[in-house]
């Protein structure tokens, strides 16, 4: 079992006893890293940290059934959905102007087809996007996952009208200014229950301890 984390490779050489707590399934690791250090880590922390990563990834034998019990992705598990955040490549000066203004949105569809229209939907401000990042859902509603990271930065939502091809104003609530490392801790701090413990500060831009 291999993972890319922070641009290492790690083989993951032990897996102790799992344990399941509130429902959440963990296990102590021992990592081999390809720099020679070993280091002794939880999933739900190596988890985190490749959630985190933006190059992080795993090596898969797709015939490795043990790695994908490691990861709770199965041939029985659902796939619900994808969670996705995108950037707005709008030249309207109100959008352009606006620092780490980023789309969370949901999609049953794949992504790249879901946002092919993006110039003439509201919801994408009537202008192109860039996909930033993408995650699939397991298991799980991904309406209501999208709509927990909502309201986790719902004080900091863009506050803004768009018309339509139509002339009909709408308010998009799905876009906000909140640092892209931000919205991805969120996402593992979610699916963990870890979220519960902390809020997002819309002034520092952080996410703090409540």
């Amino acid at each position: 079992m291999f993972f890319i984390l922070h641009g290492v490779t790690c083989y993951v050489s032990d897996m102790e006893e799992r344990t399941k707590t509130k429902g959440k399934v963990n296990a102590r690791l021992h990592l081999i890293f390809e720099n020679g250090t070993e280091s002794d880590m939880l999933l739900r922390s190596l988890a985190t940290e490749l959630y985190k990563d933006e190059t992080g990834r795993r090596i898969l034998d797709k015939s490795d059934k043990a790695l994908d019990e490691l990861l709770n992705i199965t041939r029985d598990d659902q796939k619900s959905g994808y969670i996705y955040i995108l950037k707005s490549l709008s030249s309207e000066p109100e959008i352009r102007e606006v620092n780490n203004l980023f789309k969370i949105g949901y999609s049953t569809t794949p992504v790249k087809q879901r946002i092919a229209n993006a110039e003439n939907e509201p919801t994408y401000l009537m202008a192109a996007v860039q996909l930033v990042s993408e995650f699939e859902c397991y298991n799980m509603k991904a309406n209501k996952f999208e709509g927990l990271l909502h309201t986790f930065f719902g004080n900091s939502c863009l506050d803004v009208k768009v018309a339509d091809h139509n002339g009909i104003a709408h308010t998009p609530r799905e876009w906000f200014i909140a640092p892209l490392p931000c919205i991805k801790q969120a996402i593992p701090m979610l699916i963990t229950g870890d979220i519960v413990n902390y809020r997002f500060d819309a002034v520092t831009q952080d996410i703090v301890e409540r």
